[in-house]
């Protein structure tokens, strides 16, 4: 029995348990405390966010979302900014959002400072966007042009708003392209594109070349296209340097052209066309079929009878001397076409449409015959060989077949 007048103790088990409740209340406090003001964070008013913000004073992200709220409610986000700075001093969106701020106040050395601690404290694309906005708005070229190349040296997607930004500085494209483009393959692809679908295809010529230098497979696609409009407003030289820089590099499946030598693209049908340029470029209609034969080599092209009255199903644009005279020459038969079978070969001028041969007979025998046909380069230096077919007057329209092959195309001395 214990004395009377004394105390049990209590057992050491129990003491530590009740020792212990305060710091697991402590424990479960905090977490429960932080996932609160995480909850209250995804309002969009300021007041509830504010709460958030005393849950958790040492979050940088709450004070962003704080200056955010307080913006769109028409409040002065400035010192919930520099609050998210100073927790986090390389957070670049707070110094960014300082910047802006700061220059919607007109102090523009403090908006200065921060657009350029964000850009020391972020590698980003969005800081030094930020930047060459500021200085475009500034009408500050000296710092514009660094910037906006800075911006183009790492961005990736869409860059048509750095281009765009670029030509509202200046429209001298000389300017431009020295200062902001930089020899980044993706960006020379991105502002060739921009350029062709702005209309600029004048001043396009120096990024296509850079771009032809520096390509790989994945530019062929626009470079092609580039080399398409330019034919389409005569500008030669322009494509054919672009091109033969493509063949040499083996980026296309040619041997580079000479206007004098060799004008002519692949005249033994022996590689696949890439649909543009100076390559083949078939077009078969309603009731024409266009294949290769691998062995002997050879194209064919068949005709249903159900074609167009007049189609031209195979065609290249060839660069030549203008002035000069030249043979076409090739093999050909049709094992299933009348003498009189509206089949032929055409050379026009690519710019008027005139034809440009002298004589060119109708193609008609059952086997492989030899031909020529001759023609003068026009003034503008680019003819259109075409396959062309058309229903004679009184003639049924032809069904059969032609072969080719053995195509070559030589200046005459």
């Amino acid at each position: 029995m214990q004395p009377a007048g004394t105390f049990a103790r209590p057992p050491a088990r129990k003491i530590l348990i009740l020792a212990a409740i305060p710091a697991m209340a402590c424990l479960a406090y905090w977490p429960l405390r932080l996932a609160w003001a995480d909850h209250l964070s995804s309002a969009t008013d300021a007041e509830t966010v504010a709460r958030a913000v005393r849950l958790s004073p040492g979050d940088a992200d709450l004070r962003l979302k704080l200056a955010a709220a307080q913006q769109a409610a028409g409040a002065d986000p400035t010192a919930a900014l520099e609050a998210a700075a100073a927790l986090d001093h390389g957070n670049a969106d707070a110094w960014t959002r300082l910047g802006v701020a700061a220059e919607m106040r007109g102090d523009l050395r403090t908006a200065e400072s921060c657009l350029l601690e964000a850009a020391h404290a972020s590698r980003q694309f969005a800081p030094r966007w930020a930047l060459a906005n500021y200085y475009f708005r500034r009408g500050d070229g000296a710092h514009f042009w660094p910037w906006a190349r800075e911006s183009l040296l790492i961005g990736y997607g869409d860059l048509n708003p750095v281009f765009r930004l670029c030509w509202s500085m200046s429209q001298d494209a000389g300017l431009i392209f020295e200062r902001a483009i930089p020899e980044r393959r993706a960006v020379l692809n991105a502002y060739v594109g921009f350029l062709m679908q702005e209309g600029r295809l004048a001043v396009s010529e120096p990024p296509a070349t850079k771009l032809a230098a520096l390509a790989t497979i994945e530019d062929q696609s626009i470079l092609v296209s580039w080399c398409n409009r330019q034919l389409d407003v005569g500008s030669v030289p322009a494509a054919l340097e672009v091109w033969n820089t493509l063949c040499a590099r083996h980026l296309l499946p040619y041997a580079p052209l000479d206007q004098d030598r060799a004008p002519l693209t692949d005249g033994g049908f022996a590689a696949a066309s890439v649909g543009g340029g100076f390559a083949w470029r078939l077009a078969p209609a309603r009731g024409v079929t266009i294949g290769r034969n691998r062995s002997p080599r050879y194209l064919w092209v068949a005709f249903s009878g159900d074609q167009p009255e007049s189609c031209a199903p195979l065609l290249q644009f060839v660069p030549v001397t203008p002035g000069a005279s030249y043979s076409l020459r090739f093999e050909y038969h049709t094992p299933e076409l009348p003498p009189d079978s509206g089949l032929r070969w055409s050379v026009f001028d690519a710019r008027t449409g005139t034809d440009l041969a002298a004589t060119s007979p109708w193609l008609s025998s059952p086997d492989w015959r030899p031909a020529e046909l001759g023609f003068t380069a026009p003034a503008a230096g680019l003819v259109r060989l075409t396959l062309t077919c058309r229903r004679l007057p009184g003639a049924r329209r032809i069904e059969g077949s032609v072969g080719l092959r053995h195509l070559s195309l030589e200046r005459r001395p």
